[in-house]
């Protein structure tokens, strides 16, 4: 997408008024023609990740549709990364990253791009451990998850929601006494009042159909799962993950 002078300067200034955290705002079409709208970052984390505020999104709307999401990326490049992605898929829009220091502004296109499974970068609610399991059980068998809303670091809170006990139900899960491939292992890591981390066990081979893979030597069983700040990875399921797990969760679409 191509924009004037004016609203590059102005998009480059955001990017510097809210510096080291990101910026984040939209393109909008107006009567008058295109204009940008900063909006309101409500990410738990500013300095790394952006959310744009419900409320500045609407705001923005009632100027007229919205074109392109825009966002800087702080002592960064330009390149997007994959969280940027999928989330430009998910918007189904024109994404612009702006640099800052430096100014360089590139554009992402919708393209049909999806992350890897295994080797995905992580970002809480766009490439994180739940979304590891939808993404599994959608190229792996071909089974709808439903997504949920889900701020950062909501395991801390002590009086707050226990997600994954509230919601596995009517997701289609039951809880079942011992692991078969595709079973989801709901665990507790780190610092957490609540289970907060969840995994798919693969079984002996550790096998994924949806890629290509090397062998892995039967020296199983494995799991596949993406922990907080870590890229995705494949790890035999020991006995130290054992003690960790709360819930062995089945989906009633299942398929040993």
């Amino acid at each position: 997408m191509r924009i004037s002078q004016k609203l590059q300067a102005q998009i480059r200034q955001h990017a510097e008024s809210a510096f080291p955290s990101e910026a984040c705002g939209v393109l909008v079409r107006t009567v008058q023609g295109r204009a940008y709208v900063p909006c309101r970052n409500a990410a738990t984390t500013v300095a790394e990740h952006f959310v744009i505020a419900q409320e500045s999104w609407c705001a923005a709307e009632d100027q007229g549709p919205v074109l392109a999401v825009v966002h800087s990326h702080p002592n960064g490049s330009a390149r997007p990364s994959q969280a940027d992605r999928v989330s430009c898929e998910l918007h189904e829009r024109p994404w612009a990253i702006v640099a800052w220091p430096g100014g360089a502004i590139e554009w992402l296109q919708p393209s049909g791009y999806v992350a890897p499974l295994l080797g995905r970068d992580f970002t809480h609610g766009v490439l994180d451990c739940y979304t590891l399991v939808r993404d599994w059980y959608a190229r792996e068998w071909e089974v709808s998850l439903p997504d949920y809303p889900r701020h950062d670091l909501w395991w801390e809170e002590k009086n707050g929601p226990s997600l994954y006990e509230l919601h596995f139900a009517e997701a289609g899960f039951v809880e079942v006494e011992s692991p078969q491939r595709g079973d989801v292992l709901v665990m507790m890591v780190g610092r957490t009042y609540h289970p907060n981390h969840a995994a798919i066990y693969l079984g002996e081979d550790g096998s994924l159909a949806s890629e290509p893979t090397q062998s892995l030597g039967g020296q199983g069983p494995f799991f596949i799962h993406h922990l907080y700040g870590r890229s995705s990875t494949r790890n035999i399921y020991g006995p130290e993950w054992a003690m960790r797990t709360r819930l062995i969760l089945r989906h009633r679409e299942s398929k040993p």
